[in-house]
């Protein structure tokens, strides 16, 4: 969908933006460590051609009714969002790889030792290194990293690279520095000979002691956030609703309308900082245990 919209926009803008490709070269590593299979002339258009027209939709949108209700001033707070609305969606644009790009890196620190364990199995097993990669690809559950293998597999079987040429290609490209610290290690093994399992199991016990010590780390985190959560959702749902049957006899407040303010902190107030406490507690929590 993606691409599809990028090669649409290209066709539209595609002959002007060339011209900013060397400005924002900056870009191309971040789309391939994103994983954003579209060209650097591309998503500059995709970028470009989005805000504009976010900037006609919003000046549309707003400017209209501000117009019909402020008059003249109505144009210029009309122009002045729309110009402000533009502006965050070439923000957003230029930040979304390097987000993109963060977040894979994690979901790749998450399960690297889990597969570089499944790796060095299979290289106990005499397994090709270009087979080893091909069958950690068709693992679906080690995500990014599986995403990265079949790339490695692509680019030996498909385009003909020999295994160290691949290796040094997707060490550039990935998004972790733990998986290009792998790779080159990986590359180093087969270049000088040496154990390929007996560096990969190494490898997977260091990167498995990392894993237990975040696990260890987050433990301790969520006891914080239990707390926080007994304070402020249990205790504080209590004094909530006992200072506001005080207060009600010292205000002019009915206690109609005190018990409707109470319902609407049960029913819509719990369940939001409820939410909020678990988002938090998964975006704490390191792979595997989600």
């Amino acid at each position: 969908m993606l691409e599809k919209y990028a090669n649409f926009c290209y066709d539209q803008i595609g002959t002007y933006t060339l011209d900013y490709v060397e400005t924002f070269e900056e870009l191309r590593p971040q789309l391939a460590k994103a994983n954003i299979e579209i060209s650097l002339p591309e998503y500059l258009s995709m970028m470009f051609f989005s805000t504009l027209m976010s900037f006609v939709f919003s000046l549309f949108v707003l400017g209209i009714p501000l117009t019909l209700v402020s008059g003249p001033s109505g144009i210029i707070i009309g122009l002045v969002l729309s110009i402000l609305i533009s502006a965050g969606s070439l923000v957003f644009f230029y930040l979304y790889p390097s987000v993109l790009k963060k977040q894979r890196a994690s979901k790749i620190r998450d399960t690297l030792p889990f597969a570089t364990m499944y790796m060095s199995t299979l290289a106990g097993t005499g397994t090709d290194i270009s087979e080893l990669f091909k069958i950690l690809s068709s693992t679906g559950e080690y995500g990014e990293v599986s995403k990265e293998a079949e790339k490695i597999s692509r680019d030996i079987d498909n385009f003909g690279m020999d295994v160290s040429e691949a290796l040094e290609r997707a060490a550039d490209r990935t998004p972790s520095d733990d998986f290009e610290e792998l790779l080159w290690g990986i590359n180093h093994s087969l270049t000088s000979g040496g154990s390929l399992r007996a560096f990969l199991q190494e490898r997977a016990k260091t990167l498995m002691n990392d894993y237990q010590r975040r696990v260890e780390s987050f433990a301790e985190e969520l006891s914080l956030v239990v707390e926080m959560y007994i304070t402020v959702v249990i205790v504080g749902s209590i004094v909530f609703t006992s200072m506001s049957v005080v207060m009600s006899s010292f205000t002019n407040i009915g206690g109609s309308k005190i018990v409707l303010i109470q319902m609407a902190a049960i029913f819509f107030g719990l369940p939001i900082i409820s939410g909020m406490f678990i988002l938090m507690v998964k975006g704490m929590a390191p792979g595997g245990i989600r």
